[in-house]
């Protein structure tokens, strides 16, 4: 399930990654990140990964096609997790990725909302 944050403004889609993970959950982002792409010219996404018990075959495939889809709008990512899957795939996105991608531990959070939310 994916839980908008209440840091979630302007440009800034923030959003906690959370329990079952299905095909839905990315209707609602996609969604918001039409939304805030209509109204700014770049985005910036704060990704909370909590304990994420599945994800749908459908729903890894449908992550792929948002990534691809908004690949060109987005400036900034933060990803927060503790370490594993989450680091890897920020590992792997980081070479196709034209934002700029950091992960961050939890004990790191304040410092990546720091990072996710300054101007340049």
């Amino acid at each position: 399930m994916f839980k908008i944050l209440d840091m979630t403004k302007d440009n800034l889609i923030a959003f906690r990654v959370e329990g079952r993970i299905e095909k839905s959950d990315y209707d609602k982002i996609n969604a918001l990140l039409k939304k805030t792409e209509k109204e700014h010219d770049k985005v910036k996404l704060y990704i909370d990964l909590e304990d994420i018990d599945k994800i749908e075959p459908k729903a890894l495939w449908e992550d792929f096609k948002t990534y691809f889809s908004h690949i060109g709008k987005v400036k900034k990512v933060a990803v927060v997790g503790q370490g594993g899957i989450g680091k890897t795939f920020t590992k792997l996105a980081n070479p196709f990725a034209k934002a700029e991608v950091k992960f961050f531990l939890y004990k790191e959070t304040i410092e990546a909302r720091n990072w996710i939310m300054e101007e340049e």
